[in-house]
């Protein structure tokens, strides 16, 4: 075992000096900025690096801490071909810190009984605001969406398949050509979550969330007053994942691997493609049409450095970090800042020492990007949180608009 380890360490070590003279012969003199935001390929760390879905076709993972245990576990979907397809449940049982999945099975799985057309691709969100995941899921040939309703808890999640009438995106099916892909996030800034949907032919449909976060109700939006419509390609869209990539409190999109930054503001987004520096770049990219391996943005480790998973075409898992040399630039900034107690049952206090700056602000939002409260400081604390249900938050300090300080608190 020792002389294993060893040899792991060694190869590691040789693979981190051989990206780091590729990172140089591809960027040369600018090696060392562009290295900042370049996601490289980390099958040494990937934590499902042993875990192949059994139709060894296409993954297609998403991350959900389903039992509010303060770590993200993984679900993921398959491409079967014509077979009915499955969810496969790896559930973390390792900590916030330091993730540990094992592959659950039988009535342990809550959405074992699943059996969608050819194609499962899951997506979880807490679409009726009792604060438990509900799951999405698209599937093959139909252009359907299937609404699993969790009916259970926070903790111990039920899966129940609803009717037509009562899927709020049952209407998804008429629209859709093929495969209908899924992505959810508060685009229009009203505090509940809005659907872009995306198909196998590359069309995208924006489904405005005109209900409420807790009785949704999605309408279809075309034309000018579809914030998406600028930025299909000529080949179609595929692929979306939502990310606020900049930390400006607006959520950014992503096409496959393309970044697109949101230059608009919180009610009237305006997608545009970023030219700048401040982009992401990924050493494994999904094919533009014809896959559905979009990023799944996560932080596996609770430390406040972004992660990504895609599916992959042979059943596995592709694991995706910034390098060491950004981990510094990503992890806090404002280092002397706390947060207390964490995890809490009550409130969290935010402790800043020195003297509060004007322009000194502090964000809270959910893992999946949701903004739940912004609010100026002119105090050196702030208490937060008492309100908020079980799960996993981010708190950030913010100075100038500028992220300073980003800090994972878990709320029990």
């Amino acid at each position: 075992m020792k002389s294993y380890n060893t040899t792991e360490k060694i190869i590691s070590m040789i693979t981190k000096i051989y990206i780091a003279v590729l990172m140089i012969a591809v960027f040369g003199g600018q090696a060392s900025a562009q290295l900042q935001k370049t996601f490289l390929v980390n099958n040494h760390d990937n934590p499902l690096k042993s875990f192949v879905i059994p139709s060894n076709k296409e993954s297609h993972p998403f991350f959900v801490d389903i039992d509010h245990d303060g770590d993200l576990d993984c679900f993921s979907g398959e491409f079967t071909s014509g077979q009915p397809s499955k969810i496969y449940f790896y559930r973390n049982d390792g900590t916030m810190k330091a993730p540990l999945f094992k592959q659950v099975t039988g009535v342990n799985n809550p959405l074992g009984k699943v059996a969608a057309n050819t194609l499962t691709l899951p997506y979880f969100v807490d679409i009726d605001g009792d604060g438990d995941y509900d799951c999405f899921i698209g599937e093959g040939t139909t252009g359907a969406i299937i609404y699993y309703k969790n009916t259970g808890t926070a903790t111990s999640p039920k899966f129940q398949k609803q009717s037509a009438a009562t899927n709020p995106l049952s209407m998804v099916k008429f629209l859709a050509a093929g495969i209908a892909s899924p992505a959810f996030a508060d685009v229009d800034g009203d505090g509940d979550y809005d659907c872009l949907v995306v198909d196998e032919e590359g069309n995208e449909h924006f489904l405005r969330n005109v209900g409420t976060a807790k009785n949704p109700v999605f309408a279809h939006v075309a034309n000018a007053d579809d914030p998406f419509k600028s930025i299909v390609p000529m080949n179609g869209l595929y692929n979306v994942s939502f990310q606020d990539w900049d930390r400006d409190g607006l959520m950014d999109v992503f096409v496959n691997t393309t970044y697109y930054k949101n230059i608009g503001t919180k009610a009237k987004p305006i997608f545009a493609i970023n030219s700048s520096d401040n982009k992401p770049v990924f050493q494994s990219k999904s094919a533009d049409q014809f896959t559905y391996t979009p990023l799944r943005w996560v932080d596996l480790h609770g430390d406040g450095n972004i992660e990504v998973f895609q599916g992959n075409s042979n059943g596995s898992f592709t694991f995706q970090t910034l390098p060491s040399i950004d981990n510094a630039v990503a992890q806090n900034a404002g280092h002397s800042v706390t947060v207390f107690p964490n995890p809490s049952k009550e409130a969290f206090v935010l402790n800043i020492p020195g003297t509060i700056n004007t322009g000194t602000a502090v964000r809270l939002s959910d893992v999946q990007g949701k903004l739940l409260m912004t609010q100026s400081l002119t105090a050196n604390s702030l208490k937060f949180g008492k309100e908020l249900k079980p799960g996993a938050y981010f708190i950030q300090v913010l100075q100038n608009s500028k992220v300073v300080y980003t800090k994972k608190v878990i709320k029990e």
